[in-house]
């Protein structure tokens, strides 16, 4: 008997920033994202100092994150 995941599985990652769409890896994701594994930002479209302080995880701190950069 095989087991197979779900797409939403929360141990899968996602390895797609949710808002550049650029490749993210599994461990970022794991790492930076939240408890789903989900990015929305990485390293392409925010500076690795506010992606260190897990502004990644949540999409309106990502977009403040960036709003702030500008």
């Amino acid at each position: 008997m095989s087991s197979s995941r779900n797409a939403d599985d929360s141990t899968m990652a996602d390895t797609q920033c949710h808002n550049c769409s650029s490749f993210v890896t599994p461990q970022f994701a794991r790492v930076f994202g939240n408890n789903r594994n989900e990015v929305y930002g990485c390293f392409e479209c925010m500076t690795a100092t506010e992606v260190k302080r897990g502004r990644a995880n949540d999409p309106v701190e990502a977009d403040r994150a960036r709003e702030e950069m500008r």
